[in-house]
């Protein structure tokens, strides 16, 4: 060995540039081991931090189906029809024809007046009508003869279509002594009673047609110009009640306050088992789309406070909006994922939009 390094150093001695080389060679060597470590080391590192960092969750497969996107409204049941009758003529209610809530055909009599003196002043205004007729036939055979003037004629005429119109008025108000439905409906409200003195303008009853039932709603700018007459609709009433009817009318101009505009939807109602002023959710299917059916607690919220569901598509977690097609009392039908989707049902809370997570069914498959 002692031999060895006096042959080295004599060596070295004689060529200093050796010392340069070996220097060099030496620091590379240092330099490139450390790098290595150091790069090995990092990939060690991130390898394990991203082993560590990759989020598990359960996914479930959501199968989406045709579905009827429907546009939700809230309306109330309102009568067909509803007619307050008054009275026309003075007189006294001598006779209560039907009661409150009955069933009533159009020209049924309701309500019937004492006419006190109607009918005697009819029997003089038609014994005054055949005398005026009298009078005007010799006034017609004079001028005939020449011996009446124009004048006197015209008078006898006159006197003719007075008394005429005397009697028809009276021949009417002995009619409207009694007081009739004037279409078929339920006597809603009676406000006599016998006895009653009446006078020309007086309330005796409100009339209402149930058949058929109207729902009025409002609805908004968005969805007006995809309805149209005769549109199918159904509604559930707050007494549970499910009913079934078409758009009968679209109001042509919104509500200044509300924007919105009315519409009407015509519900049969022959057997009058529908009730007016009852509070009515209105549903009335659109176009079709897929959507999937969820429940509400896979839904989660973005970094912006956005409402939707986060699915997994390539081990990466992909948040697409909440796009509603329709609801009911199970769950939420949602558009916008296509015919099949994978939506996180469990850990939606702890990943974000483009992470890589690690997914697994409910089965433990992955």
């Amino acid at each position: 060995m002692f031999a060895l390094m006096q042959s080295v150093r004599s060596r070295l001695h004689k060529q200093p540039f050796w010392i340069a080389i070996v220097i060099v060679v030496a620091i590379i060597a240092w330099v490139a081991s450390g790098s290595n470590a150091t790069e090995a080391s990092s990939q060690n590192s991130t390898t394990a931090t991203q082993q560590d960092s990759v989020a598990k969750v359960r996914i479930e497969a959501m199968q989406a189906y045709p579905v009827n996107r429907d546009v939700s409204l809230y309306g109330r049941t309102e009568p067909d029809r509803m007619t307050t009758l008054r009275a026309e003529v003075k007189g006294t209610v001598v006779e209560v024809l039907a009661l409150e809530g009955q069933f009533v055909k159009a020209g049924q009599p309701l309500v019937k007046l004492d006419g006190n003196d109607l009918s005697q002043r009819l029997r003089s205004a038609r014994a005054l009508l055949a005398q005026r007729e009298i009078e005007l036939e010799a006034a017609t055979s004079l001028d005939q003869q020449g011996f009446q003037s124009k004048a006197n004629l015209a008078g006898a005429k006159a006197n003719v279509e007075s008394a005429k119109a005397t009697v028809e008025g009276l021949i009417l108000a002995i009619e409207n002594l009694v007081i009739s439905a004037p279409y078929d409906g339920v006597l809603n409200e009676r406000f006599v009673e016998v006895g009653d003195l009446l006078k020309d303008g007086d309330q005796v009853a409100t009339v209402v047609d149930l058949d058929p039932l109207v729902v009025v709603a409002d609805v908004t700018e968005s969805y007006i110009h995809q309805l149209s007459i005769g549109q199918m609709a159904s509604g559930r009433m707050v007494s549970g009640d499910v009913l079934k009817g078409t758009i009968r009318y679209i109001s042509s101009t919104s509500n200044v306050g509300t924007n919105t505009f009315k519409i009407e939807v015509s519900v049969p109602n022959s057997d009058l088992s529908y009730m007016a002023g009852m509070s009515t959710e209105l549903s009335i299917p659109l176009e079709q789309t897929w959507a999937v059916k969820i429940t509400p607690a896979v839904m989660a919220l973005d970094e912006q406070g956005n409402l939707g569901v986060k699915t997994v598509v390539d081990s990466r977690v992909r948040f697409v909006p909440i796009d509603v097609v329709k609801s009911d009392s199970e769950g939420v039908w949602l558009g916008g994922l296509g015919e099949r989707a994978d939506i996180i049902t469990l850990g939606h809370g702890y990943v974000r939009d483009g992470d890589i997570v690690e997914a697994s069914y409910a089965d433990g498959s992955e």
